[in-house]
This record gives structure tokens, C-alpha cells and sequence, in this order.
């Protein structure tokens, strides 16, 4: 990728794969692929970046995207997107689903949705977000566990007469959410299987599993629709149109008033978990540009820096170097990106991908 301009890094909390999008619309993906997630037309893992050769062939400019865990959204110009990968529970918001053997639950070429005018997409473990149109209405697709789609029910249901075997109903067209009707959502991310949304006026909206606070409503307890999260300040402290917000698998993080970062859920491996929005004072006076989150590991842009922080898991996920230390339990530098204009950062399975004025990886 030497000498390739790069508009966007995406990945996803519970992915094992990333993709990067070059600024003439072509889009590299690398990692693992067993469910056809890279869209190469294959199961084939790659250890380099890859054209998606077939989304080129399409005409299709990509503009950013989003990876779920075992699936891909690519968001292109005219706001039409595509999507690879597992289709198991409809996550790829094609309209249909496999019902017969495991083979035909995923697609290795790129697909369109059914959403249209999109201009964001977000993806979870095994779920879909896309806000679409002019009015912001955020659609959602895939597994409803935990209530994640936002539409008021998990959808589950009892598969075996006689004896209890549980199963959650998929939804594999994109549907929107009706309590956000009367919203214009501005910006949208996916935890494992939680959501965080932003709306027009500067509200914060979460939903799904409500596990170790990650939604920030004071108790573990899932939502099955969105509910507004309460921000210390109220209606004076909101969040401003150009907000950073991130989902990790445990924790949720959105900027407010004067960019200051909040957080909730589990943001330490040990320790209380945060049940409602704090604000994040490590970051303060920081004029933040991306945020990302793992499971246990964070990274951030701002200013010409790049920082990260968390329980590294002796992968170098932290870009500290070979000598320096695997964890850092406060934001720390990224001393081999100092200096450089880092616009956004991913998070992925044990790795993190800055972009770079450089295109540096």
C-alpha cells in the first residue's frame, strides 16, 4: 500500500478483519475470511492487503465502511452500499437468508442492500446499522439478541416442542427504528451487541445488552428499544454536529460540550464498572478526531498524536514497540506516530490501524 492515498480505515469491535479504502474508491481488506467477509469470492485468509476486485468491476467508489464479525458493509458514493460475509442471522440487509445448509449462509462477493441513500453504516458482532436519507433515519438488519436492532423486542422464541431451546428471529431486511421516527441521527456505532447513536439536537441514545453498564442507564438491564442517555448538564451540555462517537464490546464513548470524551461499561479489566457517562479526564483539552475501542484496548487521534491505552494482549496492538510495554492503564503516546496528522483510528482483534496523512501503517 506504499504510495496509495487512504480516506478511511474501518474495522469493527468484535472483528477479526479490516479494510481500508483508497481515495480512487478501490478498497484493500486483509485478515481472516472464513466466512467470505474479505470479499475476494473466497474463504481464503490474507495476510496482506487485497483489491476487492469485484466492487471495481461494479463502478462502485467506496467512501468508508464498517466489519462486523464474520461480515463486511461497504458505503459508496450515492450513498448505495454493499455487503460480504456471514449472512447468517440477515446481517448483510439483503432482503434474504439462508435456511438450508451452512455453506449458504454466506455470500464472498460484494452484494447491495436494500438501504438507499445511505450516509453512515456501523456493524456489531452480527448486526447492521445504516442511517440513510435526508432525515437521518437510522435502519437497522441481522441478529435481534439483546434487543440490539432497537425495534422492541429480542424476538425470541422456544425452536423444540417439549424442552427449551432458545433462537432469536432474524431480520434480514433493513428496517427503521420507529422510536427514532422523529429524529435526525447524525452518527451511529456498533459494540458486540449494543448501539450508541447521536441525533441532530446533540442527544445520546443507546441501547441493547446492558451488561457491566455499557449503556449507561445506571443499571445492567438491555433495552430493546433506544433510550436516551442522561449527560451531566443536561440540555446545556449536548453533543455538537461533528461528535466523535465509539462502541467497544464492553464500553461505550461520545464527546460533548467543548469536545469533552464521556465513557461508561467496563473500562478497566478490573475494577467497578462506570453505569453511567463520566467524563474521560485523561483526554481533556484534547481536540479529539476518531476514537476506537477493543475489548480491553483503546486508541485515539487528536492534535498531531496518536494515543492509546488498556490491557494489551502481547500483540503490539498498542504500537509501543517491541520494548516498550504491553499495557498502559493511562493514555500514553504512540512515539512512531508523533508528529503525524493521524485522522482516524480502528480497532480490531488484537491489532489497531491508524490512517495516517502518510498513509502510514
Amino acid at each position: 500500500m506504499k504510495g496509495v492515498p487512504i480516506v478511511a480505515v474501518c474495522g469493527g469491535a468484535a472483528a477479526a478483519h479490516a479494510i481500508a479504502i483508497a481515495e480512487d474508491g478501490r478498497v484493500f481488506a486483509w485478515g481472516r475470511n472464513e466466512n467470505g467477509q474479505l470479499g475476494l469470492g473466497d474463504t481464503v485468509d490474507r495476510g496482506i492487503p487485497t483489491v476487492i476486485k469485484e466492487l471495481q468491476d461494479k463502478g462502485a467508489k467506496a467512501i468508508d465502511g464498517a466489519c462486523g464479525k464474520h461480515h463486511t458493509v461497504i458505503l459508496c458514493e450515492g450513498g448505495v452500499t454493499y455487503a460480504f460475509g456471514s449472512n447468517k442471522h440477515g446481517q448483510l440487509g439483503i432482503g434474504t437468508i439462508a435456511r438450508k445448509a451452512r455453506e449458504d449462509d454466506v455470500r464472498t462477493t460484494p452484494v447491495q442492500t436494500q438501504v438507499a441513500n445511505a450516509t453512515a453504516v456501523a456493524c456489531g458482532g452480527e448486526f447492521t446499522m445504516w442511517i440513510a436519507g435526508e432525515n437521518g433515519a437510522l435502519y437497522s438488519a441481522g441478529l435481534p439478541q439483546y434487543g440490539q436492532l432497537g425495534h422492541g423486542s429480542d424476538h425470541e422464541y422456544n425452536m423444540k416442542e417439549g424442552s427449551v431451546k432458545l433462537a432469536y428471529q432474524p431480520q434480514p431486511s433493513p428496517r427503521a427504528i420507529a422510536a427514532l421516527s422523529d429524529k435526525k441521527i447524525i452518527r451511529v456505532a456498533c459494540g458486540h451487541n449494543h448501539t450508541i447513536c447521536v441525533d441532530s439536537v446533540g442527544k445520546v441514545y443507546t441501547w441493547g445488552f446492558g451488561g457491566y453498564g455499557r449503556l449507561g442507564h445506571k443499571v445492567q438491564k438491555d433495552e430493546f428499544a433506544p433510550k436516551q442517555v442522561e449527560v451531566q448538564g443536561g440540555d446545556r451540555n449536548l453533543c455538537p454536529p461533528d461528535c466523535v462517537v465509539a462502541a467497544g464490546s464492553v464500553t461505550s464513548w461520545f464527546t460533548a460540550l467543548m469536545g469533552q470524551m464521556y465513557c461508561f461499561g467496563k473500562l478497566k479489566t478490573n475494577g467497578d464498572n462506570t453505569m453511567y457517562p463520566i467524563p474521560f479526564l485523561d483526554l481533556q483539552g484534547w481536540n479529539l478526531r476518531s476514537v476506537a475501542c477493543g475489548a480491553t484496548t483503546f486508541a485515539a487521534c487528536g492534535e498531531r498524536e496518536a494515543i492509546t491505552w488498556g490491557q494489551g494482549g502481547g500483540n503490539g496492538e498498542l504500537g509501543y514497540g517491541a520494548s516498550g510495554p504491553k499495557s498502559s492503564a493511562n493514555p500514553k503516546l504512540v512515539d512512531s506516530l508523533s508528529g503525524k496528522m493521524v485522522h482516524r483510528v480502528r480497532r480490531v482483534l488484537s491489532h489497531t490501524g491508524p490512517r495516517t496523512t502518510a498513509s502510514a501503517w
